[in-house]
C-alpha cells in the first residue's frame, strides 16, 4: 500500500507539486507544497524535496501522480520512469470530476486536487509505460505531417477563393507564391510517408503489427500508423476492441435513467478527432472496395439502419476484425477467412 502520495500541476516552464502523506483514509502529517522548473535539474531538485517530506517513508511506498498534458508531462513521466518510481498518468478530465465542487483555481490547488485524487483512488493506479524510441519518432512524424496536411488545404482554399476574384498583379502573385509553397508542403508530405515507412521498418514488432493492420483492404499508411502510436503498439487497452473504439470515439453508449430518460445508443463527443476522422475515412474506402465490408454495410442498409449508423458499424467491424488479427498473428486473406469462417466467426467479425 502506498502512503505518500505526490500531486504534480505539469505547465510548459515549471511545475507545481504537492505532497499527502497518509494511511488508509486518514492523512497522518501536513500537506506539504512546492515549486520546480520543469527540467532535469528541477527534477532532481523535486526528489530532493520529497525526500526531505517522505516522514519515514520507503520509495515503493511514494505514488506520483499526474495530467495528462502532452508535451509538458512527457519529459517527466520518462524521467521518474527511468528512476524506477511508480508513476501515475491520469486524464485531466477524470481527475477533475473525480474531485467534487472546486471553487478555487491555482496551481497550488490543482496540484492538491491530483495528490488527493491519487490517494482516494490508489486501487485504479496504473503505471505510466513511454513509448518506446521508435513510437516517440513516429508519433512525431506522424503529428508533423498531419499539421503540413492542414496548412495545405488551408492554402489550397485561400488560393481557389482568390482565382475567383477578378485578376490583378496582386492575385498574380498571390497564386504564383500559393503554388510554391503547396508544392513544397506536397514535398515535405511525401519526405514525412517516406520517414514513416522507415522507422516502421526499423522495428520488427512494430513492422510485423503495421503489415497485420495494412492487410485489410481501406486501413493504409496513416491509420496503421495511428493505431500503433495511440494503442502503443497494441499494449495499450488490454486487447480490448470495445476500448479501442471508446477511445476512438465511435463506441455507443445509451442514457436510462427511471421512466423519464431513454434516450438512444449514441456516440460520446469525448474523442481524439484526428484519429476519428482517419478512421472514418478508412471505413468509406472499405466499404466501397473490402467486399467482407460492403456485404456487411449492405445488410445494414437493408435492414433499415441510417447511412450514419450504418458506417458508425463498419468502423467498429474494422477494429474488432483489427484487434482479432494483432491477437493472433495473423494477416487479413477474405479467402481463408471464407474457409475458416465458423472457427473465428465469433472472436472474429461478431460485433
Amino acid at each position: 500500500m502506498k502512503k505518500l502520495f505526490i500531486g504534480i500541476d505539469f505547465a510548459k516552464e515549471k511545475f507545481d507539486a504537492s505532497i499527502i502523506s497518509a494511511c488508509g483514509l486518514k492523512e497522518t502529517d501536513v500537506r506539504q507544497y512546492g515549486t520546480f522548473g520543469n527540467d532535469k535539474n528541477g527534477f532532481r531538485q523535486f526528489i530532493k524535496w520529497v525526500k526531505i517530506n517522505s516522514v519515514g517513508t520507503s520509495e515503493t511506498e511514494w505514488l506520483f501522480c499526474g495530467e495528462d498534458t502532452g508535451s509538458c508531462s512527457i519529459a517527466m513521466s520518462k524521467w521518474l520512469y527511468g528512476k524506477g518510481f511508480s508513476i501515475w498518468i491520469e486524464n485531466a478530465y477524470v481527475i477533475k470530476h473525480s474531485s467534487g465542487l472546486q471553487r478555487v483555481k491555482t496551481d497550488k490547488a490543482d496540484a492538491s486536487m491530483i495528490a488527493e485524487y491519487a490517494w482516494r483512488h490508489q486501487d485504479k493506479f496504473k503505471q505510466y509505460e513511454p513509448l518506446s524510441e521508435a513510437l516517440s519518432q513516429l508519433r512525431e512524424v506522424f503529428l508533423y505531417r498531419h499539421k503540413l496536411v492542414q496548412q495545405r488545404t488551408s492554402m489550397c482554399v485561400r488560393k481557389q477563393s482568390k482565382t475567383k476574384s477578378e485578376p490583378s498583379k496582386a492575385m498574380s502573385f498571390i497564386n504564383r507564391k500559393s503554388e510554391h509553397l503547396i508544392a513544397e508542403m506536397d514535398a515535405a508530405v511525401n519526405e514525412c510517408d517516406a520517414m514513416i515507412d522507415r522507422i516502421i521498418s526499423s522495428d520488427e514488432e512494430l513492422k510485423e503489427n503495421y503489415e497485420i493492420v495494412t492487410s485489410i483492404k481501406g486501413v493504409a499508411r496513416q491509420n496503421g500508423a495511428c493505431l500503433l502510436i495511440y494503442t502503443n503498439n497494441f499494449k495499450r487497452f488490454d486487447m480490448d476492441p470495445r476500448k479501442i473504439a471508446c477511445y476512438y470515439g465511435v463506441a455507443p453508449f445509451g442514457r436510462t435513467s427511471g421512466t423519464s430518460v431513454h434516450s438512444p445508443a449514441r456516440t460520446s463527443h469525448f474523442a481524439n478527432k484526428l484519429i476519428k476522422s482517419l478512421l472514418s475515412q478508412a471505413a468509406h474506402i472499405a466499404k466501397v472496395f473490402n467486399p467482407e465490408i460492403k456485404s456487411y454495410y449492405e445488410r445494414l442498409i437493408k435492414r433499415g439502419k441510417k447511412r450514419s449508423v450504418a458506417l458508425n458499424n463498419v468502423k467498429n467491424k474494422l477494429l474488432r476484425i483489427i484487434v482479432s488479427l494483432v491477437k493472433n498473428k495473423i494477416k487479413y486473406d477474405p479467402n481463408k477467412y471464407m474457409l475458416c469462417k465458423d472457427r473465428l466467426d465469433q472472436k472474429f467479425v461478431t460485433i
